[in-house]
């Protein structure tokens, strides 16, 4: 074994020592603004190119000696020609180069207001032609054209990349018509960890990232070996923002307001940088808020069969902050060797208020919940590391990052239950009309006693549920979640190495130590009639408030609901009411869903996972037009979950059954081969194939390990630690061609063999765990599932038109998918979870002297959510369109006013049983926009 690495040491030797007998060139380019990537540097007559990096630097190796011609090409940039006297057995540093923009032609008055705007979208372009992946690409001022307020919103107008929303801002991601947790989101490179209130998958909700803490995102959509392989859709890479390369110094404020919300916005952003003379040390601090009201306006139909139960009206309200830090430094040892450090904060506080009513038809009852909770984000994290040249043929990096991310309520209604926090009374004998037998009303497409799109509230009068005097105290429930996600240590490296002009190899390992907590709990308190010293409190003993705009509610879909129970209790009444009221409730233990009592023991576990991974991979440039990316990663988990097991005790109620703790492991690794194939025919065309495979670990939820027993129901739910991944064969073609004069078009196919889909299984055992005839639900590897579909973007400026009409353009893709998967106990085929038909975006721009302007429209088509027994049954989500406006006049060089309007359409999120007409919730938004000013000294 010595000899053997003694002698790939000797080899090692000899190939740095003979690149070091070649002339070498190293070099940056740069505009007025910056450092440009993916500038393309060839020699002239030689088969020797590269492209730049993020910061703008490049390498060619092995180039022969005496006067050369080195040609500098970029879109959206005049090409230049700088010849070179290169001495053999040197490494030669060129000259900083500046590009100059194309962009002359327009004016000085273009170059004055929008011209910086085309240099960025150049940038973001150059990245996406010059890279080895199927890529787009987005750079910073690119997400500054539209009201793109958090990273997911940043992407929603890629082609292929669908974004759900909560509240009406932008929340998960998903890529080509696969569900979100199935598509990688990673910062700087890895994976960001995960923490929200509603789920228990890996994916992550973004709506405590600032968009400003961006610098460039891209989206891969088939991805090369050196990229993490838990990306079955593709992986979402926000790059943040490095240090600068010259002095920079950018501010911005903004005020508005949100129709529904009823109150004001506001936004500001500093960012700060500078580099000193020597250009050794660089660093950028860039800090962010985001303040603003909002409101919901809901309603949610609840179904049993075909026929309505009940239904729910909720009038949501209150404010949301984020906040955003980031900060980063380096220091440059040489001209292509530094070591650097960066540093992300985004928080999310959402201070929420929630008055709803809820029509009980099957029990003849109107319940009054009294709402209040502060939901809390906070992410957090950073890396360490270094890039260094070894000789001009090699280059090594490596490492070291820290990422926490953690959700909880904030101390309502105190510090011993920080809650999702709920105050109920409620009014007996309403007396609805129009009911059935069963207490139900009946679901009917065509109208009925409930509309659909305008539902009735089947009172006998509009203030029969108006008088607070009627309702009695019933219970006081606190919603206890805390979760936790913190990759504990994530140590990566990466050897390159070019053997010749035309191969280089790449190597590197990545390891990663990650915890996962949840811990959920929903204890009902009731009155103790028994124990408690006076009796529940009188609705009408509190201070009742008016809900704000109960005039409004609802407006958009008729008047049926305006004046219905204004009276709820006030923020201070309500918060008090638990510990005003402590010594008189008790927990019920029945009606409870706790630890103890087996209900919430899918909700409660520790999960540990190391993941570890090696590559290696060649690019071979066969000739100027054609290159290949091959190579394999190995990615292995090793798992521990610990978590409970409830079980009945004979003789005794459900609730006094047994809980024992459970602990299992699972360990289990994918080899994962990639191959990408780019040929150029011309400069400005490529042509592109890849064949992947890539793979997505199980939810968190899906690997509780233990179970629960419903006696009631007489059925075990179970974790599975033993899932196996999901596994995806994907073929991709794609053609992109390249306008001069920044803008592109592009086209193609793509395919997704899905093989282990994790699907909810059940099954009747004769006996279980003590128990007869019991049904057993968990989750479970299934058969396999296939996508396919075609994609098509374009962007482009027109400014070949004379005149004002020359500062218009277009950018606009389309996606079409379709999908077909097995489900276990289904004989029809399905569409697989989250994949909507047709995905499309259309933006109009003009963009011409001081002003720009865009008008931009965002449509996803409906997509199913959940599968029940049968096709009546599956949950969608509705078809969504949304429009949002941006326009920005720049009133001196330095400054620059905007304004900008989401959700012009006032576009209603909406989910539906089986089809349109039976919706499950519905929800409106309302318009909301702001003005301000950017400041860039």
């Amino acid at each position: 074994m010595k000899k053997q690495l003694l002698l790939l040491l000797i080899i090692f030797m000899m190939v740095q020592y003979a690149f070091a007998q070649k002339g070498n060139l190293t070099g940056l380019v740069r505009d007025n603004l910056g450092p440009l990537p993916g500038v393309s540097i060839s020699i002239k007559n030689v088969k020797i190119a590269t492209s730049t990096d993020v910061n703008g630097a490049f390498t060619l190796s092995n180039v022969p000696s005496g006067m050369q011609t080195l040609t500098i090409t970029s879109v959206g940039y005049d090409a230049q020609d700088i010849i070179l006297d290169v001495t053999e057995n040197s490494v030669a540093v060129v000259p900083a180069i500046i590009l100059l923009s194309n962009q002359r032609s327009l004016g000085e008055i273009t170059i004055k207001g929008s011209s910086s705007n085309r240099a960025s979208e150049a940038r973001a372009l150059n990245m996406q032609k010059t890279s080895p992946r199927i890529v787009n690409v987005i750079a910073a001022d690119g997400i500054g054209k539209l009201p793109d307020r958090n990273a997911g919103e940043a992407v929603q107008r890629i082609p292929g990349v669908v974004l759900e929303r909560d509240q009406g801002e932008g929340r998960f991601i998903s890529l080509r018509g696969l569900p979100a947790q199935w598509s990688a989101a990673t910062i700087n490179g890895d994976r960001i960890p995960t923490a929200e209130e509603q789920t228990t998958s890996r994916s992550t909700a973004f709506d405590f990232f600032p968009s400003e803490l961006i610098q460039f995102v891209e989206v891969s959509k088939a991805i090369t070996p050196d990229q993490e392989g838990d990306a079955m859709g593709g992986s979402v890479n926000f790059i943040t923002r490095t240090s600068v390369d010259q002095r920079t110094l950018g501010v911005s404020l903004g005020g508005g307001y949100n129709d529904y919300g009823k109150g004001p916005i506001f936004s500001g952003n500093i960012l700060y940088g500078n580099r000193t003379k020597d250009k050794k040390f660089g660093f950028v601090v860039n800090g962010t808020i985001w303040n603003r009201k909002w409101g919901t306006d809901n309603f949610e139909p609840r179904f049993s069969g075909n026929r309505i139960a009940r239904m729910e009206l909720r009038d949501y309200f209150g404010t949301r902050n984020t906040v955003g830090l980031n900060a980063a430094a380096d220091y440059r040892i040489g001209q292509q060797s530094k070591i650097y450090v960066r540093g992300l904060y985004g928080s999310l506080n959402d201070n929420e208020k929630h008055y709803k009513l809820r029509l009980r038809y099957e029990k003849d009852r109107a319940e009054a919940q009294n709402i209040h909770n502060i939901l809390k984000t906070r992410m957090f994290g950073g890396d360490v590391g270094g890039e260094f040249a070894l000789g001009s043929a090699a280059k090594l990096d490596v490492k070291i990052s820290h990422y926490n991310n953690n959700f909880n309520y904030g101390d309502i209604p105190n510090a011993d239950f920080p809650s999702y926090y709920i105050v109920q009374y409620n009014q007996e004998k309403v007396g609805y009309q129009g009911l059935g037998a069963d207490k139900m009303t009946a679901y009917q497409v065509d109208g009925g006693p409930i509309d659909p799109n305008s539902p009735q509230t089947l009172l006998p009068s509009q203030s029969a549920v108006n008088d607070p005097s009627k309702y009695t105290f019933n219970s006081v429930q606190m919603e206890l979640h805390h979760i936790n996600e913190t990759d504990r240590i994530v140590a990566q490296t990466n050897y390159k190495i070019k053997i010749s002009n035309d191969i280089e190899l790449k190597f590197g390992a990545k390891y990663r130590d990650k915890k996962r907590t949840e811990r959920y709990e929903l204890p009902t308190w009731v009155w103790d009639d028994k124990g408690g010293t006076q009796p529940a409190p009188s609705y009408t003993s509190f201070n009742l408030v008016a809900k704000p705009q109960a005039n409004n509610y609802l407006k958009n879909i008729g008047n049926q609901f305006q004046g219905i129970f204004p009276n709820f209790l006030s923020v201070g009444d309500m918060d008090s009411f638990f510990n005003r009221y402590r010594n008189n409730l008790k927990v019920d233990s029945v009606g409870s869903a706790l630890l103890k009592n087996g209900v919430q023991v899918g909700s409660n576990f520790d999960l540990y996972e190391k993941q570890s991974a090696g590559y290696g991979m060649a690019t071979i440039n066969v000739s100027e037009k054609f290159s290949i990316v091959g190579g394999l990663r190995l990615e292995n988990t090793d798992l521990t979950v610990q978590g409970w097991l409830y079980e009945p005790v004979a003789g005794q109620p459900n609730y006094k059954g047994k809980l024992t703790p459970q602990r299992q492991k699972n360990n289990y690794s994918v080899l994962l081969p990639m191959l990408h194939i780019k040929y150029s025919p011309i400069d400005e065309l490529n042509i592109r194939m890849a064949a992947t495979k890539t793979f997505s670990r199980p939810d968190f939820g899906s690997l509780v390990a233990g179970g629960s027993y419903a006696v009631q129901d007489n059925e075990f739910t179970y974790g599975n630690p033993q899932l196996s991944p999901i596994k995806s064969y994907n073929l991709d073609l794609m053609s992109e061609y390249y306008f001069s004069n920044v803008g592109a078009i592009s086209a193609g196919l793509f395919y997704k063999h899905v093989e282990d889909p994790i699907f909810r299984g059940s099954q009747f055992y004769n006996a279980f765990e003590g128990q007869q005839n019991v049904r057993v639900f968990q989750d479970q590897n299934g058969d396999r599932a296939k996508v396919y579909g075609f994609e098509f973007g374009a962007s482009k400026k027109f400014d070949f038109l004379p005149g004002f009409l020359g500062g218009f353009g277009l950018n606009t893709n389309l996606t079409l998918i379709r999908s077909n998967m097995n489900v276990i106990g289904r004989t029809d085929k399905l569409r697989i979870p989250g994949q909507a038909n047709t995905l499309f975006n259309l933006a109009v721009f003009y963009e011409r002297g001081i002003v720009q302007a865009r008008l931009a429209a965002n449509y996803k088509g409906a997509n199913i959510v959940s599968y029940g027994d049968t096709a009546n049954e599956d949950e969608y989500f509705d078809e969504n369109l949304t429009m949002d406006a941006n326009l920005s006049i720049k009133l001196s060089k330095s400054i620059l006013m905007f304004g900008e309007a989401n959700n012009l359409l006032n576009t209603r999120f909406r989910y539906y049983y089986g089809v349109p007409a039976r919706p499950t919730q519905v929800e409106y938004y309302g318009i909301r926009g702001q003005l301000g000013f950017r400041f860039n000294l």
